[in-house]
Order: C-alpha cells, then sequence, then structure tokens
C-alpha cells in the first residue's frame, strides 16, 4: 500500500461455515425461552426487548412476535393483552428493568393487564461488555473494590404493586414450568424472575481472581454435604436417540417428526423431578436427594414400550396421540389411532382399559383418560365437513387377485375384514344378521354406544372396498365347505350368541293354579329387545344374575324401562367383578343395587330367594368354588330375573363345521387363528377369546395375519404386523418407581372427565350419558402423559433447544464436547433420556454417567 509503515497483507476472506446469531452454549436465557413457549405454547404472543435475550426472537425458541425498542417489551405486552383480552408475555433484562422496566410494570400493574413479565437476570449487562448490574452479587465485586450490595429485583417488583411474583433457576426445568404454569393460571399482572448467572460472565470474574456466585445458595446441610462428581461433557446415546419402543414389534409408525410434537414430548419429559429410590413420590418435595435441577442419579426405569401400550391389546401407540393432542394437532392423532385400530369409535366407548389400570400416572394420582382422549379425537373428526385424513382405501395393499370370505359381522369379524383388505383381498363379510355390527349393536346400549356411532366404524371399513352381506346364516344360507371351496381361505368369527342358562327349583310347595315364578331371560336377548326403541315397561321389580358387563347393562336398561327396582346378585367382590369399574361405578349412582357374594337359591311367586355364599379357594371365581353361608338366606321381590352369566357358541354349528372343539369352543392357534382344517382361521368370542370387545378386534386382526401368513407367506404378511398378545397384568402393574412429575399437585394434575347427564334426565332415555371432552379439557388432559416409552420422533435437542454443541453427523445428532459446557439442561428435557453425563476418571479419560435403567 502508500503506507510503508504498514506490510503488505493478503486479505483474501476465510471459508468460515455460515452461523447465524445464536445464544452462547448454556445461556440460561435459552432455559427460560424454552420453559416459557413449552408452558405457554405457540399461540400466545411474546414481546422481546434489547439484549443478549434479542436471540430469543428466532427459531427454534421463536419467542418474539415484536421487538421496538430498549424497555418496550413490558409495555407492548400490556397494551396488547388490554387490547385483545388475551393473556400476553413480556421479556426484560435485569439491567433495563432497572433503567426502563419499572414505570413500565407499574403502569402494567396500574392498568390490570392480564402479563406475566419475565425478568431474564443473568447479573450482569452482558450485552454491551459485561458491565456490573444492579443486581450483580457482591462476591463477583470484591475483586474490584467495589463491593456493596446487591440490588432485590423481587423486592422492588413487589414494591410497585405485584402480588404474584416467583423466583426460579430456569435451569431447574421441572420447578420453572411449575412457576410458569402458576403464571398462567394468574389473572393480572405476574412476575418470574429468572435468575441464572451468565457462564461467560462467571468465566471472566474467576479469571479476573474474583469469586463466582453460585446460582442457589446451599443451605447449611447440603452445605456440609459432599460435593457430586461434575462431568465434563454430555454424550448421546446412539441406541436409545431417536429410537421406537414399539419398533421391535413391527409397530413403528411412519409419522415425519414435526415441532409441536416434539415440544410436547419434551414438555412432560422436563416435568419429572429426580427422586431418591428410597423415596415415596409423597416425601420427594421434602427430600434432600430429591432435589430438582440436579444432575440426575435416579429417573426409574424407562421402557422401550409404555406400560400402556404393553397392556393395549391393540399395541396402540398411546403416547404419540396423547402427545399430538396436547399439541393441538387432532389429525395426526387421527392417523395414529386409526393406524392400528379398526373400530376407534366404538371402542373408545366401551373398552375396558387395562391401558388405564397400568397407566404410570396412577402411582401419582390418577391414570391419564386415554379412552376419553381417544374419543375426544374421534368426536372431533365426525365434526369436520369432511373426513380429515385421506379415503381408508388408499391404506391398502394393491389387490393381489385372492378372496376371502369372513362370517360374522360384529368385532372380531370387522375386524378380521378390515384387516384383510388392507393386505389386498377381495373381502366378501357375512353375517345372519342384517346389519354389520354384532355384539356391538344388539348387546350394547344406546345410552353406552349409539347406533349412528357404530355406523360411523362399519361405514369407514365398508368404504375401503369390503362387501357386506347381511341375513345370511351358515347353516341356513351358508355352507362352509362350498365357501372354502370357492374363496381362498375362510375366517369364522360368528361371536358366542348362546347365553348359558341356570335352573332354579321352585320353592314354594303348594302353588295356586297359574301361579309362575319371575319371568327368566338371557341377557342378550333382554338387551337386544331394549335396543329396537320399541320395548315394552320392564315388570315390576327385576333381578340380575351375574357381574359382568352384560349384567350391569341389563339392570342399568331396566331401569330406563321403567322397572321398579334393579338388584344384581353376583358371586364376585367388587374388585372381582369383570364389569367395567366405571360402569359399575355408574350403575350404583343410578339406583342399581348390587348384592356381592350371593346366589339365586330357588324361585318363589314373584320373588326369588337367594343366599350369601364363599369362597373355598380364594381367587378362584367358579360357581363350584363356592359354598353356601348358613342363614344367610333372604327374599328379594323380583317378576323378572335376567341371566348374565356368559355365552357359549352355537354348538350345532361348530358339530358341523369338521373343527376341533376344546370346551364348547372353537380351538384354534392363539398367534395365528388357525382351526384345524386347512385355510379356515377364527377368532373372537367363537374361540373363548378374553371376553372383551378390544380383545377380539386383536383377535380378528392376528387371524387375518395368520391367514395371509397361511396364503402368501411370511414375507408379505409381514409388512403389516398383528398387535402382540399382550402379557398378563400384574398387581400392582408395573411403574417406574423413582418417578415424580412436578404437576402433580394442585389442579393441573387432576384428571379431566366429560361432562355427564343427569339422573333423572338418564333414566327417561337412552341418551348417552357421558359427553366428549373439550378442546381445552382434553389438551390438558393428554399433557398429563408421561411419554413413558421411546419415540422415534424426535430432534427435540435440535429443533426446540438450538444449542449450538450439537450438530447432525450424517443420520445422527451429536455433541462436540469442545462447545458443550455441562448444564445438562438437554439431558432433563430428552423424551428418551439418550443424553448422558459424562465425567473425567481418576486416569484422566471419560467415562459414561448412565442412568440407572437406562443403558446406552
Amino acid at each position: 500500500g502508500d503506507n510503508p509503515t504498514l506490510p503488505c497483507t493478503d486479505l483474501k476472506p476465510h471459508d468460515l461455515p455460515v452461523r447465524p446469531p445464536i445464544l452462547c452454549a448454556a445461556c440460561p436465557h435459552r432455559s427460560t425461552f424454552f420453559t416459557v413457549r413449552s408452558v405457554f405454547g405457540p399461540e400466545t404472543l411474546y414481546f422481546n426487548d434489547i439484549g443478549c435475550y434479542t436471540l430469543g426472537v428466532g427459531e427454534p425458541l421463536g419467542t418474539g412476535d415484536a421487538l421496538l425498542c430498549m424497555g418496550a417489551g413490558l409495555t407492548l405486552a400490556a397494551g396488547v393483552a388490554r387490547t385483545t383480552g388475551q393473556k400476553t408475555v413480556g421479556f426484560i433484562g435485569d439491567s433495563t428493568f432497572f433503567h426502563s422496566g419499572m414505570p413500565a410494570l407499574l403502569n402494567t400493574v396500574r392498568q390490570g393487564a392480564d402479563t406475566l413479565t419475565v425478568i431474564l437476570d443473568n447479573e450482569v449487562t452482558a450485552m454491551t461488555g459485561f458491565q456490573e448490574s444492579p443486581s450483580t452479587p457482591v462476591a463477583a465485586l470484591v475483586q474490584a473494590g467495589r463491593a456493596r450490595s446487591a440490588a432485590d429485583i423481587e423486592a422492588i417488583v413487589r414494591a410497585l404493586g405485584v402480588d404474584h411474583i416467583e423466583t426460579v433457576d430456569p435451569e431447574d426445568l421441572p420447578t420453572a414450568l411449575a412457576a410458569f404454569r402458576r403464571a398462567r393460571e394468574t389473572t393480572g399482572p405476574c412476575v418470574v424472575i429468572a435468575r441464572r448467572p451468565c457462564p461467560v460472565s462467571e468465566g471472566r470474574v474467576i479469571s479476573a481472581g474474583g469469586v463466582a456466585p453460585a446460582p442457589n445458595a446451599p443451605d447449611a446441610k447440603q452445605a456440609s454435604a459432599p460435593l457430586a462428581p461434575q462431568p465434563v461433557t454430555f454424550a448421546i446415546s446412539e441406541d436409545l436417540c431417536r429410537t421406537c419402543g414399539r419398533e421391535s414389534a413391527g409397530h413403528r409408525c411412519h409419522q415425519e417428526t414435526l415441532v409441536p410434537f416434539e415440544g410436547a414430548m419434551a414438555h412432560a419429559r422436563s416435568l419429572e423431578v429426580i427422586q431418591s429410590p428410597a423415596c415415596a413420590p409423597s416425601q420427594a418435595e421434602s427430600c434432600d436427594s430429591c432435589t430438582p435441577g440436579t444432575l440426575p442419579t435416579h429417573r426409574g426405569e424407562r421402557p422401550a414400550t409404555a406400560p400402556c401400550a404393553s397392556l393395549c391389546p391393540l399395541h396402540l401407540c398411546i403416547q404419540g396421540y396423547a402427545a399430538h393432542i396436547a399439541s393441538g394437532d387432532h389429525a395426526q392423532a387421527l392417523e395414529l389411532i386409526l393406524d392400528g385400530l379398526p373400530l376407534p369409535d366404538s371402542v373408545c366407548r366401551v373398552c375396558h382399559k387395562p391401558c388405564e389400570d397400568s397407566c404410570v400416572r396412577g402411582d401419582l394420582d390418577e391414570p391419564v383418560a386415554i379412552n376419553a382422549l381417544k374419543r375426544f379425537v374421534m368426536d372431533w373428526a365426525a365434526r369436520q365437513e369432511s373426513f380429515p385424513l385421506p379415503a381408508q382405501s388408499t391404506r391398502c395393499e394393491a389387490d393381489h387377485g385372492r378372496r376371502v370370505a369372513v362370517l360374522g359381522a360384529g368385532p372380531a369379524g370387522l375386524a378380521a375384514a378390515h384387516g384383510l383388505r388392507r393386505r389386498g383381498y377381495s373381502v366378501d363379510l357375512y353375517d345372519a344378521r342384517d346389519q354389520a355390527g354384532g355384539l356391538l349393536r344388539h348387546g350394547i346400549p344406546a345410552y353406552r354406544l349409539p347406533p349412528e356411532v357404530l355406523d360411523r366404524d362399519v361405514e369407514r371399513i365398508l368404504e375401503m372396498g369390503v362387501r357386506f352381506h347381511g341375513g345370511q346364516r351358515l347353516g341356513a344360507d351358508l355352507d362352509l365347505d362350498t365357501l372354502l371351496a370357492e374363496s381362498d381361505g375362510v375366517l369364522l368369527a360368528l361371536g358366542a350368541g348362546e347365553g348359558r342358562r341356570l335352573e332354579f327349583p321352585s320353592l314354594w310347595a303348594e302353588a295356586p293354579a297359574g301361579t309362575t315364578g319371575p319371568l327368566i331371560v338371557d341377557a342378550l336377548t333382554w338387551l337386544e329387545s331394549s335396543n329396537d326403541g320399541q320395548a315394552p315397561l320392564a315388570p315390576g321389580h327385576v333381578l340380575v344374575v351375574g357381574g359382568g358387563n352384560s349384567a350391569i347393562d341389563s339392570a342399568r336398561t331396566a331401569l330406563r324401562r321403567g322397572a321398579a327396582s334393579a338388584t344384581l346378585v353376583c358371586l364376585e367382590e367388587r374388585d372381582e367383578m369383570p364389569a367395567i369399574a366405571e360402569e359399575v361405578t355408574e350403575a350404583q349412582a343410578e339406583g342399581v343395587v348390587i348384592l356381592h357374594r350371593r346366589r339365586v337359591r330357588g324361585l318363589l311367586q314373584g320373588s326369588v330367594e337367594i343366599i350369601g355364599v364363599a369362597p373355598e379357594v380364594v381367587g378362584d371365581l367358579r360357581p363350584a368354588n363356592f359354598t353356601d353361608t348358613a342363614g344367610s338366606d333372604e327374599t328379594l321381590p323380583a317378576e323378572q330375573l335376567i341371566l348374565a352369566v356368559g355365552q357359549v357358541p352355537d354348538g350345532d354349528l361348530l358339530g358341523s363345521a369338521d373343527v376341533r372343539v376344546n370346551d364348547m369352543y372353537l380351538a384354534i392357534d392363539a398367534h395365528t387363528g388357525a382351526t384345524s382344517r386347512d385355510r379356515l382361521f377364527a377368532a373372537g368370542d367363537l374361540t373363548g377369546g378374553d371376553g372383551t370387545v378390544t380383545g377380539s378386534i386383536a383377535a380378528g386382526l392376528r387371524a387375518a395375519w395368520g391367514l395371509d401368513q397361511a396364503l402368501r407367506g411370511e414375507a408379505a404378511a409381514a409388512a403389516l404386523p398383528p398387535p402382540p398378545i399382550p402379557p398378563q397384568p400384574t398387581a400392582p402393574p408395573p411403574g417406574r418407581p423413582g418417578v415424580e412429575r412436578g404437576d402433580r399437585h394442585g389442579p393441573p394434575g387432576k384428571r379431566r372427565h366429560g361432562a355427564e347427564l343427569g339422573g333423572r334426565e338418564r333414566l327417561s332415555s337412552f341418551k348417552e350419558v357421558v359427553s366428549t371432552l373439550t378442546e381445552e379439557e382434553a389438551r390438558a388432559e393428554a399433557a398429563r402423559c408421561m411419554i413413558c416409552g421411546l419415540c422415534g420422533n424426535c430432534r427435540s435437542c435440535l429443533d426446540l433447544f438450538g444449542c449450538p454443541a450439537f450438530f447432525m453427523s450424517g443420520p445422527a445428532i451429536e455433541i462436540d464436547p469442545n462447545l458443550c459446557v455441562s448444564c445438562g439442561v438437554c439431558a432433563e428435557f430428552c423424551p428418551n433420556e439418550a443424553i448422558y453425563p459424562v465425567f473425567a476418571s481418576e486416569e484422566g479419560t471419560d467415562t459414561a454417567g448412565h442412568r440407572e435403567g437406562v443403558t446406552p
């Protein structure tokens, strides 16, 4: 150049990677933005300010819908809240709060604006060169000889008139989330102070000879405890990251990864509080070993598949559709439900809910209302002008020319027809009735399953291309040998439509002419006659024998038909009854009297005599195991006696089918549905089954897979694997010891229930008793799900948190140890617990700190 004192320099630009403006690794503001958005969601309006935290405006943090000038975050939030009537969130830094935020907050209080003010207190003015802030603690100023008392932000905020104030460590996710949830539920001005020192400032203070302030001063007991080893970095387990727990059973979904879904999962995971293995959940808040925000030492075992899905006969991805509902994406939830459930509208009303019995949340307060969530989605879909998903026919494989016949259009038959059609078969579905539905249509009252709701399920299956032939009875209109000759295969799902009979002696010695005992009818006949809308009034007092769902339905139906009373006698105690527990509760609320450990001894004129019984072997509920209790007999009025003691298949049909029979039921292979005849498969109550609607549907799907495997081979059938047979439930159900939730206490933790008809309105009609959840109730209930299993649809660390230490290496997500500062926040919200600490060993090499129950 012209200046002889300056050497000539090559000024060619370096080839540097493009880096967007981003918060530093371990910046506490990132955790604050993450938790606020996790609680308030994308629909809330956020107003940011000028400072380091301005970087929260962009994705993935997304907490800046408007940015005007320094100090305007609070005034914008207050003005918009006043104008729209919606709660808003305004952010401001500690230094900005002192020089321009206090007047704005005072005005917010005077106007009564419904706002949350988040004061981001990192105890330094970092953006303009790390000048001290009025909130800078004394210890950080000692080296400069400027020791003084730090300003108390909380005291100032309280002096300005704010009543709801909380101070949190933003890296203590469960506590921070709980504080922001409380702020969300508060009306009017509220303030949360997110206090944690800037890590860059800490480093500068230490290098200058000062003392870095601790984010939370320990109490005397904690101060005397030995310090736990601190990790040098964090790493990601390839075995856990983006792994689906249902994949081993062939049930990994094909949904794309969506940010709202990730947010719901990460939110649920963030709420888990660290708990000592020795503590009961109720002790976690007072236990020294259960401190939120510290390095995880015990999370309890996280199973690959959530207990609810493992016990579900259909192996549904329950946590998946719950997370979609929580995020407001009901169409994605619908897709997951339909992927594994052919009759969702019916199941969400009549399922026996083993998933809820095994729900881990039940160990803490109440199980998640899983079935009600499924119903919310199905009722939401029914209200749309057009079905939210493509036609069901698009889910079917291409036709391959093979034809099958399915006999019986109840739950198992409809499911089998659905499964076979999806596999590319031409399917003819036969039933003796004119309408498809079987037990669902003729054996379940309309107040539990309205016929128009069942019609939605049936129509979806027929729209796939299944051909229904009503009024066709095997043995009269259809011949099994002919069907086998004309089809590639036949699947029997004829149900068990014959009610078991009991014989009762007449106890009167000399009955007057024309005297009769109570009218006797089996439960299915009684229920079918009640569902046609033309049923006569019940004759006086009704007595029902049995403890299952048909018995409960019969008693409740009797009251709706005008019975003077409805009494149910059964061998079982309350907790032994096979009926759905909620239905038993509803029956008693409607006036049904239930007498446990009783049996009918004999018949009298217009009454019956019952007697108490006791089991010889506890747990054995076979009638032969019970003996009468002397002196316990009593007489009950009864003009109608309904027998609800189980059903059996039509013996004549089984005899003509030339198949192996096992104790009155058709013998099959439980995994494939294969019978003793070639190309003849079976499912449902005809084979014994478990006596539940959902179990019959699962059996129908397994039999469809078994028939497909027999006709096309294992490879072709494997493209659509059936639901695995669930393990036997344990008592108590398997939980996740050591897990506590930050939202358990207070209204956010309570289970939601749909509105119900009042007693008088119930008994005057067959209207559906329980309504679906509202949008608000459903999303709140779905957010209670703890996401217990592993999910493969996740990039939460990248898509939600935006820490610069994360990067993609091919298909894998990795952590750069040179950028990771070991804050551990990412490990606290990773849904699969795939992120784990790495410690420095005594030899100077790194060792992985794997969490208990999780092996990377």
